[in-house]
């Protein structure tokens, strides 16, 4: 089993993608950073690696020295599930949600405004009600995903009318999950 890592540096700005080289739990740790970036990593120093996998462990390290596209990582300080949902990204896209426990049927369409692990903001012309269960079509990835989202708040009026909700994501299974922090790395580093 390949233990793929999501590299950012101590303020979650991302700066690369990795492969575990060396065998989980061993120090220190060998990493084979993808995409040419190795460098970048080697000269971050203080950087989270946060793990793909739930039954990984995620946790604040220091790079090392650096050989072809490997770098070398001294784990420092173990990091909660918490890291994994500070994986949060602007982002606009255009999609479409549908009632799960809201008394109004078919679909609506929405914009999305911001992107994270644990959830999704997003503007759209029509109510939406305060803890209303809703399916989101996540669309800006590999394979879009149709996920549960609860209704959090309302967020500020847009301009033209349109109403902005923040929400979380309910009862993901743990592929949801990874493919969800994937694709705001993605979106991250793409706009780095």
């Amino acid at each position: 089993m390949r233990h793929r890592y999501l590299i950012s540096d101590h303020e979650h700005n991302p700066i690369a993608q990795a492969v575990l080289e060396s065998e989980p739990g061993s120090e220190p740790l060998h990493l084979n950073i993808l995409n040419d970036r190795a460098e970048l990593v080697a000269n971050t120093v203080d950087i989270c690696l946060i793990a793909l996998d739930e039954e990984d462990l995620t946790f604040r390290g220091r790079a090392g020295y650096r050989y072809g596209d490997c770098v070398v990582v001294a784990p420092v300080e173990l990091l909660g599930p918490a890291a994994r949902r500070n994986l949060r990204v602007p982002t606009r896209f255009e999609s479409y949600l549908y009632p799960v426990s809201g008394d109004w049927k078919g679909q609506r369409a929405f914009t999305c405004k911001d992107l994270s692990c644990g959830g999704i903001a997003f503007q759209t012309s029509q109510p939406l009600e305060i803890g209303e269960i809703i399916q989101v079509v996540i669309a800006p990835m590999r394979h879009p995903m149709l996920v549960q989202a609860q209704i959090l708040r309302p967020l500020t009026a847009e301009k033209g009318g349109e109403l902005s909700y923040a929400s979380k994501f309910v009862d993901l299974c743990d592929d949801e999950d990874k493919a969800l922090r994937e694709a705001v790395f993605s979106i991250q580093l793409a706009k780095r």
